[in-house]
């Protein structure tokens, strides 16, 4: 599996989960759902790691949680709300930096049709200046 295919993939999932259940649950539910598609996918994934990162030379471990890591590659984060803010993707963005992923998915259950509801963020490299 390439880790460029990942996003597709999960996306195909989400989709699955969203087709089934349709918009107007908890975001505890659809996590719970996209855990058993990815399961049936054989998608290797790890499910609420805690977020520990490196801050000036020190390990800082917080309670906070992320939703799914895939194939350690691909930060996946599950909301059903009416609409996805700047305050989530900068959210995303930061915690990809902490966690050295390059790709992140934020996936909102609570839409109509799911291409709407997800997001992908990427890191963008920085230059030498």
């Amino acid at each position: 599996m390439e880790e460029q295919d990942l996003p597709h993939l999960v996306m195909r999932a989400c989709m699955q989960v969203h087709q089934t259940l349709g918009a107007g649950l908890s975001r505890e539910v659809y996590e719970e759902c996209l855990a058993v598609e990815l399961r049936d996918m054989e998608m290797p994934a790890e499910r609420g790691c805690p977020l520990n990162f490196n801050y000036r030379g020190w390990q800082i471990k917080t309670p906070s949680q992320m939703d799914f890591i895939i194939a350690g590659a691909l930060l996946v984060r599950v909301l059903a709300v009416d609409e996805v803010s700047l305050q989530e993707r900068q959210f995303m963005e930061t915690w990809l930096r902490l966690t050295g992923m390059k790709m992140g998915m934020i996936v909102n259950f609570q839409v109509p049709v799911l291409r709407k509801g997800i997001h992908r963020i990427t890191l963008k490299r920085k230059t030498a200046g």
